[in-house]
């Protein structure tokens, strides 16, 4: 059985023009693996820790040279001759040598690489497609039946706001996702005429936030699709980078109580028929939260992407760049099904062109996706790795 020979990685640059890492695990039969990792937003409040090189000369002091030699010189030396087979073994390795909470020590960038890596590795060894090689590996560790029968529901987003965003709206993100009635395929085409037909309609020229639900509600009926049927909508808020002991928010001239901010949350998603909303209300708001997530919580999917919110809604955005190693992952999966809670697999804060969350996602039966626009390299990669598995799996 082929043994990991050596890894190499190097500086990359992410979809935001920043660096990343990206790694090559060579076996002793001279075949290969590639993987990238996504990178954390910087001024994100995220419980894990990247390892950057902190030179203010080069790319504003998130240089990856230090986590590539790390890789070089430390960790991948101490792997040849192991077995990609060993996934949790050699999880366990990682997260044991580095042996922090907040993954200060190596990096959650490195761990996660290698981690990728070695399951490519596996998969390749054993002759499988990735998604049904972390399947078994995920029934093997969980003893739990998983088959797979279906692509994860994908949403879309349609527009961006909040800081950072394509427009000046106060929301994160603006998604759509079709109806289970279509297959994937169709699913994407139509979120992709969406796309370009909402920018078509209305220029991006939006005053508010319900200005913009208005745009997608009226750019879906122009397709001759029902909103609130064929499709329908969900919000990110990520309302943290508007809370100031208040809401400040477009649509009201004054500055809202956490009381009428949540009834404003209340109104919009009877209007506008929402099923799936992330992080309506900032983190440290802690008596909305939870009175917001005891109220209303089993009548939609209420998300967050934060896991000291997670034991208050019915569903947990997870990233593997914000957990660590793939054992890692497969863990907070079996928690969350133990308590049957649902989980929407997301892309990272930067991505690359790799897919493997793509087969992750299929692998572990996601109740959603999340991977971005449904346009741009970074996200077409994943979208259409997607296509492959349906075909595979004969779902079309």
């Amino acid at each position: 059985m082929s043994t990991i020979k050596k890894i190499i990685a190097n500086e990359i640059i992410n979809s935001l023009g920043y660096p990343t890492l990206q790694g090559k695990l060579f076996l002793d039969d001279n075949r290969f693996v590639l993987a990238n990792i996504s990178s954390l937003d910087p001024e994100a409040n995220i419980p894990v820790k990247e390892l950057r090189d902190n030179d203010k000369s080069r790319y504003n002091g998130l240089g990856s040279k230090k986590a590539a030699t790390y890789i070089n010189d430390l960790l991948g030396p101490k792997l040849a001759g192991v077995s990609p087979l060993k996934q949790t073994e050699i999880d366990n390795w990682l997260s044991k040598a580095d042996g922090t909470k907040d993954k200060s020590r190596l990096g959650v960038n490195i761990i996660s690489l290698i981690s990728k890596l070695v399951a490519n590795a596996g998969a390749l060894v054993s002759n499988q497609q990735p998604y049904v090689y972390l399947n078994q590996k995920f029934i093997q560790s969980s003893h739990l039946t998983l088959e797979i029968k279906k692509i994860p529901t994908p949403l879309f987003t349609l527009l961006t706001g909040g800081k950072g965003g394509q427009t000046d709206l106060d929301f994160k993100e603006f998604l759509i996702f079709p109806s289970s009635a279509f297959p994937y395929n169709q699913s994407y085409q139509i979120s992709v005429d969406l796309y370009h037909n909402l920018r078509k309609l209305f220029k991006m020229k939006f005053f508010t936030n319900l200005d913009a639900l208005d745009a997608i509600k009226q750019s879906v009926e122009s397709m001759n699709l029902h909103f609130g049927q064929d499709i329908f909508a969900s919000l990110n808020f990520q309302a943290e980078t508007y809370f100031n002991q208040r809401y400040t928010i477009k649509d009201k001239e004054q500055p809202l109580t956490s009381e009428d901010y949540i009834k404003y949350i209340k109104e919009i998603i009877k209007k506008y028929l929402l099923l799936v909303i992330i992080d309506p209300l900032e983190q440290g708001d802690l008596k909305a939260n939870k009175d917001f997530s005891e109220d209303i919580k089993t009548d939609f999917y209420l998300a967050s992407e934060k896991p000291s919110l997670f034991n208050q809604v019915t569903t947990a955005v997870l990233k593997l760049n914000e957990i660590g190693t793939i054992t890692e992952f497969f863990d907070q999966v079996i928690k969350l099904k133990t308590n049957k809670l649902n989980y929407i697999i997301s892309t990272g804060h930067a991505e690359t062109n790799d897919d493997f969350v793509a087969d992750l996602s299929v692998a572990l039966q996601a109740d959603f996706i999340k991977f971005g626009p449904p346009v741009h390299s970074e996200n077409v990669t994943k979208y259409n790795r997607l296509l492959d598995i349906e075909k595979e799996l004969k779902l079309s």
